[in-house]
């Protein structure tokens, strides 16, 4: 009989666990953020280059202009952390992910293929936007559909590695890489909430936009803060019963830890509800309110708060189902703390590097409209 779980891989953790852990979790965050804004944002962008092109919505053009042209530095810095989001992962868990990834190869593999074809239709339309005509909008619906079409890709990757029995059964039946995780309960509701954050976050994106053009146009300033605004709130509280929904698709043993058998798990849990609730209300009250860039300041902080307890929660979901699979991690050591240390320095210099490009896209004067 084949084992579910692979025995542990003979080489040695490169450095204690727990800190690979928390670099893991670190790099996840980081990539979250920027891929949320590609995602959530090209969903948005799509729908505002509809609506704009209807007479008596300026704004809504103008929204769909600055999002075409953030859009490609947008996708570079999400593939950067995301590749080292995915080195970490490997280390911890390679031997559970490699084994997934060879189930669906043919998925897993057409990633590359799916972000060069969302390069090209989102650096096409930042070259040569006002030239495009109704292609345009063909194009932004495109790099939406290709990015939300990734994201379930990983999503059934990052699913089918907490099943290992399921995984051999797969392959059992058809090892020729085309096998998808599409029965798994939890699949849809984990994708839908994804995507419903994404749609929170880059809500609160144009909100934050709103606020830091306040002094160049002011209509459009305050258009963006009520705008970004609703579609941070709305989208916040439709992913609660979508979250509550994936809380409910996951194995009962699981979920019982959730319920209060583990007062960590169960305080994650809270935590990042009661935080991301926070978040949505300050950005209704920076419409609402005489101080909207403090309170979109205090949206985004316990947004991003929120957002940390939830990959928390989502990290205690993964540890607890493979212990039920009966997953043992490695546990020997040979530290390698050069290639760390220099990991860690040019990580500063990458993040510095791109708070100073947010800055810039976010400062700049608008151009031409189209």
């Amino acid at each position: 009989m084949i084992p579910p779980v692979p025995q542990p891989d003979p080489l040695a953790l490169p450095a204690p666990a727990w800190f690979l852990w928390a670099l893991l979790l670190l790099m996840f965050f980081l990539h979250l953020i920027p891929m949320n804004l590609v995602l959530g944002g090209s969903i948005i962008g799509a729908i505002a280059r509809v609506r704009g092109r209807r007479p008596g919505r300026p704004h809504e053009a103008r929204l769909a202009h600055i999002i075409v042209k953030a859009m490609p530095v947008l996708i570079s810095v999400t593939v950067t952390l995301g590749v080292a989001t995915l080195l970490f992962l490997q280390v911890l868990y390679g031997r559970l992910f490699f084994a997934s990834a060879i189930v669906m190869g043919w998925w897993w593999l057409s990633v590359i293929g799916l972000l060069i074809l969302t390069y090209y239709a989102a650096y096409l339309m930042a070259m040569r936007e006002s030239s495009l005509g109704g292609a345009a909008t063909i194009l932004a619906w495109l790099v939406a559909a290709l990015a939300g079409t990734i994201a379930l890709i990983y999503s059934n990757n990052m699913t089918l590695m907490l099943q290992p029995a399921d995984m051999v059964a797969l392959y059992a039946a058809d090892g020729s890489g085309v096998q998808l995780n599409l029965l798994d309960r939890s699949l849809l509701p984990r994708h839908l909430h994804m995507v419903l954050g994404a749609m929170a976050v880059a809500g609160l994106a144009i909100a934050v936009l709103g606020v830091v053009r306040r002094n160049d146009d002011e209509a459009f300033s305050l258009w963006a803060v009520r705008y970004g605004a609703f579609i941070c709130t709305a989208a916040t509280a439709v992913n609660i019963f979508a979250g509550l929904w994936w809380l409910a698709a996951l194995p009962r043993d699981v979920l019982l830890q959730f319920m209060g058998r583990d007062m960590r798990a169960t305080g994650e849990l809270l935590a990042g509800i009661l935080l991301t609730l926070t978040g949505a209300g300050h950005s209704v009250l920076a419409v609402t309110g005489k101080r909207p860039g403090v309170m979109v300041t205090i949206s985004v902080v316990t947004l991003l708060a929120g957002i940390a307890m939830m990959l928390l929660t989502r990290d205690t979901i993964r540890r607890l189902s493979l212990e039920l699979a009966g997953f043992q991690a490695v546990n020997w050591v040979a530290p390698q703390w050069g290639p760390i240390m220099i990991f860690l320095a040019l990580l500063v210099a990458a993040v510095g590097t791109v708070i100073w490009m947010t800055h810039a896209l976010a400062t700049a004067r608008p151009g031409r409209q189209p």
